[in-house]
C-alpha cells in the first residue's frame, strides 16, 4: 500500500509548511487505507464492523482535505500555522477550522450565475466541489485525464476511469461523497440504538470500497490540474492509480 497517499497528496520532493501538512495527511491516508483494504479482504469480524466505517470516514475526509490543500495552498498553510501557535486549544472549536460544509461541500445558497460583476469575491465558494472549481479545475482535468488514459494500452484498472463524464463528474462526486459522509457518520458516532440497524459486513465493505475509489478517482484527476501543488507526472499518477486498484479491485 502507500499509493493512496501519493495519489491525493502528490510527491514529497518539496519543502516548507505545505510539505509538512501533506506528509501528515499522506501518512494518515496510507495508514488507514492499509487497514481498510485489510477489512475488504478478510472475513467479517467485530473489528471490521467497528473500525471499518471509521477508516472509510478518515479516507474520505483526509482525502478531501489533501485535495483542498493542493488546489488552495493558503488554506492548508493557514491551518498548519494556526495549529502550531501556543494559544491553539484542541478542545475549542476554531471558526477557521477545516469544515466538511464550506471546504468540501459548497453553500447551496450560492447565486445561479457563475460569473457576474455583482459577485462579492469573499462570497465566491472555493469549496472542493464548488461550481467555480469544477469549471476552472475539474472539467479540464478530467478531459485531459481521459485523453491521456485513452492513449495508453488498454487495462482493466483504467476501465472505470474511461467511463467518467467531465461535464457531470463533480456533481456525481459531490452527491456520492455526501451520501458516504452521512452514512459513515452513523458508524463513527455510533448513532444506532438498536442492533437491527448495525452495519453488516457487506455494507461496511461497500462503504470502504466506494470511499477508496471515489478518492482514488479524484486523486488521479488532480494530477492533470496544471496549478495543483506537488503533482505527479501523468504517467506516475496513472501507475499509482493502477497499483492502488490492484489492492482495491
Amino acid at each position: 500500500m502507500g499509493h493512496l497517499g501519493s495519489l491525493l497528496c502528490g510527491h514529497q520532493n518539496k519543502e516548507g509548511i505545505a510539505k509538512k501538512a501533506m506528509d501528515q495527511l499522506a501518512n494518515s491516508l496510507d495508514s488507514f487505507s492499509s487497514r481498510a483494504v485489510k477489512y475488504l479482504r478478510e472475513p467479517a469480524s467485530d473489528d471490521s464492523q467497528t473500525f471499518g466505517p471509521f477508516c472509510a470516514r478518515v479516507i474520505l475526509e483526509n482525502g478531501c482535505a489533501a485535495l483542498v490543500g493542493r488546489l488552495d495552498c493558503f488554506r492548508v498553510l493557514y491551518l498548519s500555522e494556526f495549529q502550531s501557535q501556543s494559544e491553539y486549544a484542541p478542545g475549542k472549536r476554531a471558526k477557521s477550522a477545516f469544515s466538511w460544509t464550506g471546504d468540501v461541500i459548497p453553500d447551496d445558497r450560492a447565486s445561479d450565475a457563475l460569473w457576474s460583476v455583482d459577485h462579492d469575491l469573499a462570497k465566491i465558494s472555493r469549496a472542493l466541489f464548488s461550481r467555480h472549481l469544477d469549471h476552472v479545475y475539474w472539467r479540464p482535468a478530467v478531459e485531459h485525464m481521459l485523453d491521456f488514459a485513452s492513449a495508453r494500452e488498454p487495462t482493466g484498472a483504467l476501465a472505470d476511469i474511461l467511463t467518467l463524464d467531465a461535464e457531470t463528474y463533480i456533481g456525481t462526486c459531490r452527491g456520492r461523497s455526501q451520501q458516504l459522509y452521512s452514512m459513515l457518520s452513523k458508524g463513527v458516532h455510533w448513532e444506532f440504538f438498536t442492533s437491527a440497524l448495525l452495519f453488516d459486513d457487506a455494507t461496511v465493505k461497500s462503504a470502504i470500497r466506494d470511499s477508496c475509489l471515489l478518492m482514488a478517482h479524484l486523486g488521479l484527476a488532480s494530477h492533470f490540474i496544471p496549478t495543483a501543488y506537488a503533482s505527479l507526472t501523468p504517467d506516475a499518477a496513472v501507475e499509482a492509480y493502477i497499483s492502488f486498484r490492484q489492492d482495491v479491485p
